[in-house]
């Protein structure tokens, strides 16, 4: 029996009969990659790198969609409903996570976490011609003139937000001396700040590397241990002396319906590492500043409840927890 045709019966037994096709089985057809972002940006650009690596390595087509809005949850309503068969998978990252203590909908046990591909650490820049040269001169700036700047990021209780809460607290400063103002994807954001709608974003080197290169922007710090390559003269929030919990970073993963069977997601995960470590992906990793951390389902499932209570305590303090 021809494969695309073994494939087409076993989805269609599934269907029928609603049993889950076996690992050995999968995939069964077609992998819909249904993504929370808009086309262009840096989970995006990865999603679409990873999908090309996944059609090569299991012999089916990778459809990658575009469900941004509501911080995420346009996209967990379609990965939520689909079925527990592995066929449908979605990208995460730690806005989710914010997305989930506002929502009366959604939280962390409403889908299966797959595995984890990236860290990317936060990090702070301005237009050069914005007058703030360091993150001292930034917050010295924000405490001569409350709430005269602004600060572009993605989202309301996002990853980012609590990254930019972490710095509010840890240079003392009042959450109205600089305005947080949320865009639809971290790329707007970089966007609007460099057509000086904003003076400072919060974002990712993916996204700004380019425009630091060209000397349309200046990154200003670090939310990292260490200091990032593509940007050496740039310091650590802890070397400006602002001491921040650099565990909070950005992550990039995998998520699927809930109830999908562990030896699916280990089938479709042991192919993602694999591609992971293809000298195509380490350069693109390397070539944005990603930090390698891949993570197995039971070790990613342990993280994201991890980062859950960190989001709590924050977004509590943020005054923007749901129900």
């Amino acid at each position: 029996m021809r494969a695309e045709v073994k494939a087409a019966l076993l989805a269609a037994m599934a269907a029928i009969t609603g049993a889950p096709v076996v690992a050995q089985d999968y995939p069964a057809g077609d992998i819909r990659y249904i993504l929370h972002v808009k086309p262009g940006g840096a989970t995006d650009v990865m999603a679409r790198r990873l999908a090309d690596g996944l059609q090569k390595a299991l012999g089916v087509n990778v459809i990658v969609e575009n469900r941004d809005g509501g911080s995420g949850a346009r996209q967990m309503a379609q990965l939520t409903r689909a079925r527990p068969d592995g066929q449908t998978i979605g990208a995460v990252t730690a806005s989710h996570l914010g997305m989930f203590q506002q929502s009366g909908t959604f939280n962390v046990d409403s889908v299966a976490w797959a595995c984890n591909l990236v860290l990317d650490p936060y990090l702070l820049a301005v237009r050069p011609e914005s007058g703030i040269e360091s993150l001292d001169d930034l917050v010295e700036k924000a405490r001569s003139a409350p709430g005269q700047l602004s600060i572009a990021g993605f989202g309301e209780a996002s990853g980012g937000q609590v990254a930019w809460q972490m710095f509010v607290d840890a240079a003392k400063l009042g959450n109205g001396d600089i305005n947080w103002v949320p865009y639809s994807s971290v790329g707007d954001a970089v966007v609007a700040t460099l057509g000086g709608h904003n003076d400072v974003v919060i974002a990712y080197t993916g996204l700004v590397q380019q425009h630091v290169k060209a000397g349309t922007l200046k990154v200003l710090g670090v939310m990292s241990q260490e200091r990032l390559p593509k940007f050496p003269d740039s310091p650590t929030y802890g070397e400006a002396g602002y001491p921040v919990d650099t565990s909070w970073q950005q992550f990039r993963g995998i998520i699927m319906p809930p109830e999908v069977p562990a030896e699916i997601q280990d089938k479709l995960c042991g192919a993602v590492e694999e591609i992971m470590q293809t000298p195509e992906m380490v350069k693109y990793v390397e070539d944005s500043d990603l930090v390698p951390g891949f993570m197995e389902h039971e070790e990613f499932s342990a993280f994201a409840r991890s980062q859950e209570e960190a989001t709590k305590v924050w977004t509590e303090k943020l005054g923007v927890a749901g129900n």
